[in-house]
Parts: C-alpha cells; sequence; structure tokens
C-alpha cells in the first residue's frame, strides 16, 4: 500500500491528467516514448566516443547496471511486493498500457537512472539532460496512473545502487582516464 499522502497526490494528478486531451498525450510522451528516446541518444552518443575502449566502458557501465537494477533487483522485488497500482485502486483506466504485476519499484525509473548516469560521466550537460527527462519520465508514469511515486522513487533508488555497484566492479585504470585524454592506442592495465 502506498504511504498516505500518496493516495491525494497521485489521485490529483491523476484526475487532472483525465481531464485534457493535451496533458494526457504529454503523459503517453514522456512515459512511453521518452524512455526510448533516452536510450537511443545514450547509444549514439557511445558511439561518437573517441576510442573504441572507452565505448566498451560507457556501454559496460550502462548495459550491467541496466541487467542488475531492471533485469535482477528490480525484478525480484516485484516477485515479493504486493503494491497495487494507482489505476487498480481507484477502479480507473490507466493513461499508458502496464503489465499486471506490481509496480514496485518502477522498472522504468530502475533502467533509466543507470542511463542518466551514465550520461553523467560521459558529459555533465547531456547527463543533466538525461536527469531531467527521466524525472519527466517517472512524473509521467505517476500521473498515468501507474506507479505511486515511491515505486518511482524505489526504481531511482535501485538504479543509482545498481550503478555505483558496477561502476565499482568495472576497471579503474580505464574510467579514470578523462574522455578527451583517451585514444584507440589506450591500455587498460
Amino acid at each position: 500500500m502506498p504511504f498516505p499522502f500518496e493516495e491525494t497526490i497521485v489521485r490529483s494528478i491523476f484526475d487532472v491528467v483525465n481531464r485534457a486531451a493535451f496533458l494526457k498525450s504529454a503523459t503517453v510522451f514522456l512515459g512511453s516514448f521518452l524512455p526510448w528516446i533516452i536510450g537511443i541518444f545514450l547509444i549514439i552518443s557511445i558511439l561518437a566516443s573517441k576510442s573504441f575502449k572507452l565505448k566498451f566502458y560507457y556501454f559496460s557501465l550502462a548495459s550491467l547496471s541496466v541487467i542488475l537494477s531492471r533485469g535482477i533487483i528490480a525484478e525480484v522485488i516485484q516477485n515479493f511486493a504486493c503494491v497495487q497500482r494507482p489505476f487498480e485502486v481507484f477502479n480507473m483506466s490507466p493513461v499508458i498500457d502496464s503489465a499486471f504485476k506490481t509496480g514496485m519499484p518502477s522498472g522504468h525509473m530502475a533502467l533509466l537512472t543507470p542511463l542518466a548516469l551514465t550520461f553523467l560521466i560521459m558529459n555533465k550537460r547531456q547527463g543533466l539532460i538525461a536527469s531531467i527527462a527521466v524525472f519527466l519520465a517517472g512524473f509521467a508514469r505517476v500521473a498515468a496512473g501507474v506507479h505511486w511515486i515511491s515505486d518511482v522513487l524505489a526504481g531511482i533508488a535501485v538504479g543509482i545502487i545498481s550503478f555505483l555497484i558496477i561502476k565499482a566492479i568495472l576497471p579503474k585504470k580505464l574510467s579514470d582516464v578523462p574522455a578527451n585524454e583517451m585514444d584507440d592506442k589506450s591500455q587498460v592495465v
């Protein structure tokens, strides 16, 4: 069950979104399509990196963090959490189609947070933009009635923890080399 204040806040946001076609469309875009755009831009940014080793590092960091956060930790928690989604509690149709299992933690946030953090270490400006986009996607998932605020925050926490674990495991030498100093002749020791 969500925190007591969440039900009122989420219901209010959900009601506002359902009253205006524009807000419904924006919610669908931000909650369903923006995550794809974030992923595509990350792939393009990784491919634009100067060296193969740097590309490999960023790709490994992003993909292993996502596998750990979304593919393992979020799935395990979702199999044990018994939290109804807002649209189920309110007995309404969600603005965005959603899986029928619990939304605790948000799988979208568990997936998107490591991507935004990878952007952040690649380029602070792109990382800030990606972080704002992740926030907007999370808000849209709440506004669509498919997640509680606590689901989104839990997904972000799972994503951050997974990212930090994977970053700690990957070779330090490669991650410590600034992007502008990296070239194809760089060695990982």
